[in-house]
């Protein structure tokens, strides 16, 4: 019989690794071993990662000429002999996550431990069209470069990637927006134009060879979510956004999973009303068109606006909820049991530990998450008992720019020797 899965040896076949792998894999082991115990000596890295002393200290050498890692104070634990010096992850290598979305653009820096430096989010029309999205994005990373050049107590930082959020599908490699219906782009390229955008208008200083990637705004999130977000090392999980457009993020293993061309976790355009409302993509019934922002809005009978972030939005909902008001309460009942069987298909599907719920659901989950759990329960399969939690996010809207900020800096962890051409 013909061996239908016969592939190349070489694809599977692993080369011989060189010296400059095995480098880039210790600088690596070095920088995760600071990142997940903490501060340590060269003493304690070499005997905890099985390390040679005098390779640790060329590494240690390597990586704070990088200013990846800085000396400390005295390790003094008791044991005997001179107190070796506390080496701990430095603090002028940063990385900034950006967000394009429908009514507001943001931005969020962190170093290399995930501390947060900065974080700014200003209301903004995208209607107006994708090369006014971009300038006005340029004009927010170059104000960003200088507060942080301003910011006093801290050296000239090193910015190590830009990673921009975007609602829809997104050709990573390319950095090309291929679909993003309520953004009302297609095969619109973003990496590229702001790397030139940037260098063209004097600011070159500022852009430099920094890399700038393009990923989905929900996958993005998801990441944040698996990092440090309220549920952070649940190894299997979905992260829902809750805004105009409704997205998902799905970790798998501790991965993400993205699908053949990057494309997976459109859940917003998963059909679960046959024939019911127009979604922005031009179909019926999908998820997005019965528990959008603007669809809660329109059910609400408020008018949408663009001036204001989507938690002012809703404000006047949360507020007729407090107090009673019975059409209101309704509304949320009848999104609460969307939000349930959407979240049961995903359920059947991924089997996740946790269903987390972003974005403006977040304001709202006192009177959404009873009804959306009894319609989960309802919906799936399998007996969920309390092996499967649908909660809402701790991280609020900055979510996706804070996933794109720890997707630069786990390039930086993964090889540390990129740094080379920005430093």
């Amino acid at each position: 019989m013909q061996n239908i899965y016969r592939v190349s040896s070489a694809s599977v076949i692993p080369k011989r690794a060189g010296h400059n792998d095995i480098r880039r894999n210790n600088l690596e082991l070095v920088l995760r071993h600071l990142s997940t115990v903490g501060a340590d000596s060269r003493a304690g890295i070499a005997s905890r990662a099985g390390l040679t002393r005098a390779t640790v200290s060329r590494l240690v050498a390597e990586l704070i000429e990088l200013g990846l890692v800085r000396e400390g104070g005295q390790d003094r634990d008791g044991r005997a002999g001179r107190p070796g010096t506390v080496l701990e992850l430095g603090e002028g290598v940063l990385a900034i996550g950006m967000e394009i979305n429908v009514d507001y653009l943001s931005v969020l820096v962190i170093d290399l431990s995930g501390r947060e430096v900065l974080r700014e989010r200003s209301v903004f029309d995208a209607a107006v069209g994708p090369d006014a999205c971009l300038t006005a994005l340029a004009e927010l990373y170059r104000r960003t470069r200088r507060r942080l050049a301003a910011s006093r107590g801290r050296p000239t930082p090193v910015v190590a990637g830009v990673t921009i959020a975007v609602p829809g599908l997104v050709d990573v490699a390319a950095g090309v927006v291929a679909e993003a219906p309520n953004l009302r782009w297609r095969d619109v390229a973003v990496a590229e134009p702001l790397h030139k955008l940037l260098r063209l208008d004097g600011a070159g200083g500022e852009a430099g060879g920094v890399p700038f990637h393009v990923g989905n705004d929900a996958n993005l999130a998801a990441i944040a979510e698996y990092r440090s977000g309220g549920w952070a090392g649940t190894p299997n999980l979905v992260y829902v956004t809750g805004e105009v457009g409704i997205g998902g993020g799905i970790i798998v293993g501790g991965q993400p999973l993205l699908g053949t061309r990057g494309y997976g976790g459109e859940v917003g355009h998963m059909n679960v009303m046959p024939d019911g409302p127009k979604c922005g993509c031009g179909r019926r019934g999908c998820w997005e068109a019965c528990i959008g922002l603007n669809a809660l809005l329109q059910s609400a009978r408020q008018r949408p606006r663009g001036d204001v972030p989507p938690e002012r939005k809703i404000e006047p909902i949360v507020k007729r909820a407090r107090g009673g008001d019975e059409r209101t309460l309704a509304v949320l009942t009848d999104l609460g049991h969307w939000i349930g069987v959407g979240a049961a298909n995903l359920a059947n599907l991924f089997d996740p530990q946790v269903i987390i719920l972003g974005g403006y659901f977040a304001h709202l989950g006192e009177w959404i998450l009873p009804v959306a759990q009894e319609a989960l329960s309802a919906g799936t399969l399998a007996r969920s008992g309390e092996s499967l939690r649908l909660v809402t996010s701790t991280l609020g809207f900055t979510a996706a720019a804070q996933g794109g900020a720890l997707h630069a800096i786990e390039r930086v962890m993964s090889n540390p020797t990129t740094l080379l051409a920005l430093t």
